[in-house]
């Protein structure tokens, strides 16, 4: 059997006013996170439902300023 580590150092006690602040950005990171998602799920329903074509597509994600997370594509792009 082998020994148990170490005990980790303490940690620094945040206030709760700075614990607070934290988890309030990290919650609304999760919900932009969740609605960039959604904003995904809905052009690519539409684009497969043919509602719009794919000039609207990259269109609209432009509008909504996520073009630039899509992964590179077309010619060239190995």
């Amino acid at each position: 059997m082998t020994s148990l580590p170490e005990p980790s150092p303490p940690v620094k006690q945040d206030s709760a006013g700075e614990r607070d602040l934290v988890l309030a950005a990290l919650r609304v990171a999760a919900s932009r996170s969740r609605l960039q998602t959604n904003l995904f799920d809905s052009i690519g329903t539409a684009l497969r439902h043919k509602q719009i074509d794919c000039a609207g597509a990259l269109g609209w994600l432009h509008d909504e300023g996520l073009l630039d997370l899509l992964p590179p594509f077309g010619p060239g792009v190995s």
